[in-house]
């Protein structure tokens, strides 16, 4: 069986296409290295160099094989990262979260259900869940649209509607309801963490400054002591937890309005049957 140090080698080789460079990019000198590549010929049975001094050139066979040495490598990095991922899951359970609010409810939810798991959030745009998901890289995923794939089971947790927070001194206090456009060209608080909702929003207002807060208590302390806008969610308003002295506006894009899809392989529904049982359209709301 080939040794994979001497595939990654040959690749190199092939990369670099002369000794000299191979030997630097590898950390090794020249006569290691053309050992090594001897040593591949022999273990193979045939030749893939043609030699003179100081100097090796890949034959005909040796330039057929590279493609062949980099998948070899490419699969056995792949084989590690999903046996590894695989033995990790056993147990924590990793969940991509597209957006806040999301992670903020079904977090106690699966803690309970899951007691003695080790759980790993991450937070951002969707669009890689999916297939995070059959990489083993997720266990779970909350998805703002229903992702493509028959391997997958998905069920709708929930929805959310994005509001605009402004004092009764603004400008736009007199308006029944408001678009993104709207907003286009204004300063707007925002916390970083958002997921999918990071991107839309500069995409539909890419001439506003937004002041982008890290820490949650920054960014209500500057949205409790300040006239700056900023983005309301409808969780928080059907709990009652407005702030004071703010007016909460309707945002009328479709963008603004979400639902929301908790998915998993279809090979571990059994597994995560009692968190979906658990779950309803309503329990994000």
């Amino acid at each position: 069986m080939i040794e994979m140090n001497l595939l990654a080698q040959f690749a190199a080789f092939a990369d670099a296409g002369t000794l000299t460079k191979a030997a630097e990019k590898l950390h090794t000198s020249q006569p290691a290295l053309t050992r090594a590549m001897k040593k591949l010929e022999l273990e193979l049975g045939v030749p893939l160099f043609v030699r003179s001094k100081n100097h090796l050139e890949l034959t005909e066979t040796g330039r057929y094989a590279v493609p062949y040495a980099k998948r070899v490598l490419q699969e056995n990095l792949d084989f590690c990262s999903r046996v590894r991922s695989y033995e990790r899951s056993l147990h924590t359970i990793s969940i991509g979260y597209c957006a806040p609010v999301p992670q903020m409810v079904l977090t106690p939810i699966i803690n309970s259900i899951f007691e003695g798991k080790t759980i790993s959030a991450d937070m951002k745009d969707d669009a890689s869940f999916a297939e995070g998901l059959r990489n083993n890289i997720y266990q779970l995923a909350v998805t703002h649209t229903i992702p493509d794939g028959d391997d997958l089971f998905v069920k709708k947790c929930g929805s959310e509607k994005l509001f605009l927070s402004i004092p009764p001194s603004d400008a736009l206090a007199f308006y029944p309801e408001i678009h993104l456009k709207d907003l286009d060209g204004r300063p707007i608080l925002l916390l970083s963490h958002i997921g999918f909702w990071m991107q839309m929003t500069k995409d539909k207002t890419p001439n506003t400054r937004y002041l982008l807060q890290v820490q949650r208590e920054s960014f209500l302390e500057l949205a409790q002591n300040s006239d700056y806008p900023f983005f309301f969610s409808s969780y928080f308003m059907h709990r009652g937890e407005d702030m004071p002295g703010r007016i909460n506006l309707p945002i009328v894009d479709e963008e603004c309005q979400t639902d929301y899809y908790l998915v998993c392989l279809k090979r571990d529904a059994k597994r995560y049957e009692p968190l979906f049982r658990q779950i309803d359209e309503q329990t994000i709301y």
